[in-house]
C-alpha cells in the first residue's frame, strides 16, 4: 500500500520524537533510525480512523520496538569486548533547540546511566520521567498494571539517581577547565592533573574488540591520572589533532587522527574536578558523529600533539 501525502506528513510530524525517545532507549543513532522506519512501516498498515490518539498509538509502538530491539541488543553487550557506551547522536539527529531544552537526558553519561535499567524499566522512566506520558498510558504500553507500573518507575528513579552523572560548571567554566586539563596532559605533568580529579573518578573507555582500550573501568585520582598521560606519550601522534566539540549537549575532546576519527573524551564535573571521563575509541562508533562534524565543522584543530596550542 503506498502511502498518502496526508500519511507522510502526520508521521513526519512526529518522527523526530519518535526519534528521541528511540535514541534514549537504544543508545545508537542506528537502532534509533530502525525503530523509527519498523514504526513508519507499522503505520502504513493500521487503520488510523481506528485511532482515538495517533501520537499515542505512536508513542506506544515505538516504544515496544525499541524494547524489543533493546532486549536484542543487550544480550550482544554482553559479549562486547570491554566496557560499552552508548554512540554519540550526529548533530542532525535532533535540532538544535532541542537539545538545549533536553540535554540532560540526551548526555552520553545520562545514556550509559541507562543501561543499568532493563528495557521494560528504562521505557516506564522514559515515557514517565522524560516524556511526561501519564502512568495508565505507560502502564498499557510495558503491558503492567498501574500499581506495578508506578513501583517500576521508582526502582528506575533510584538507580538512575544514585548512578546519574554530576553537574557541570557553567560553559564557559568548562572550556576553561578543560583547557588546563588538556595541558595538564599533554604536558605529563601527573601531579597537577591528579589534583584536577576527584578521589572516586572513574575514567570508562570503549575500544571494541579491534582498538586498544582499557577492559575495566579505571577508578582513583592518581590511577586515571597516570593512565591519561601514559595514554599520550605511548599512543598520541605528533600530527593528531584535537578539537572542541559539543556532544549530545556537552562539551568534549575530540581527536582526528590522519583525517579519520580516533578519540572522543566527554568529561563530567563535580564542582571544578573531572569526577567521570568516557572515552570512545570504537571508530565504528564514531563514524555518524564524524561525518556530521566534519560537514559542520571540521575546522582548524585547537592543538596538535607535537605543536601544542594553535
Amino acid at each position: 500500500m503506498n502511502p498518502s501525502v496526508d500519511d507522510q506528513t502526520r508521521f513526519d510530524a512526529e518522527r523526530r520524537r519518535l526519534r528521541l525517545l528511540a535514541y534514549r532507549m537504544t543508545g545508537t543513532p542506528d537502532d534509533a533510525d530502525d525503530v523509527v522506519q519498523e514504526v513508519w512501516i507499522r503505520w502504513q498498515r493500521t487503520d488510523r480512523s481506528s485511532l482515538d490518539n495517533e501520537a499515542a498509538w505512536l508513542t506506544t509502538v515505538t516504544t515496544r520496538v525499541a524494547i524489543d530491539r533493546l532486549t536484542s541488543a543487550q544480550a550482544r553487550r554482553e559479549l562486547y569486548v570491554g566496557p560499552w557506551l552508548p554512540e554519540p547522536m550526529p548533530d542532525p539527529f535532533v535540532d538544535p533547540a532541542e537539545v538545549v531544552v533536553s540535554s540532560d537526558t540526551l548526555t552520553l553519561g545520562f545514556l550509559r546511566v541507562l543501561e543499568t535499567l532493563d528495557p521494560a524499566e528504562r521505557a516506564v522512566f522514559l515515557l514517565h520521567d522524560v516524556f511526561a506520558v501519564p502512568f495508565a498510558e505507560v502502564a498499557a504500553t510495558v503491558d503492567r498494571n498501574e500499581a506495578a507500573t508506578r513501583q517500576m518507575a521508582r526502582r528506575a528513579r533510584d538507580k538512575v539517581r544514585d548512578g546519574r552523572p554530576r553537574l557541570t560548571p557553567p560553559p564557559a567554566e568548562v572550556r576553561e577547565l578543560s583547557d588546563a586539563f588538556l595541558a595538564a596532559i599533554l604536558e605529563g605533568d601527573v601531579d597537577r592533573l591528579t589534583t584536577m580529579l576527584t578521589d572516586d573518578v572513574i575514567h570508562i573507555s570503549d575500544g571494541g574488540p579491534d582498538h586498544h582500550a582499557a577492559r575495566r573501568p579505571v577508578r582513583g585520582a592518581a590511577k586515571v591520572a597516570r593512565l591519561f598521560v601514559n595514554l599520550a606519550r605511548r599512543e598520541w601522534l605528533p600530527t593528531d589533532e584535537f578539537h572542541w566539540v559539543e556532544v549530545n549537549g556537552q562539551p568534549g575532546a575530540y581527536v582526528v587522527r590522519d583525517g579519520e576519527p580516533y578519540l572522543l573524551t566527554v568529561l563530567n564535573w563535580r564542582d571544578r574536578q573531572v569526577a567521570e571521563a568516557m572515552a570512545i575509541v570504537n571508530p565504528h562508533k564514531l563514524r555518524h558523529f564524524h561525518d556530521s562534524w566534519l560537514a559542520a565543522d571540521g575546522g582548524r584543530p585547537i592543538w596538535t600533539t607535537g605543536s601544542g596550542q594553535t
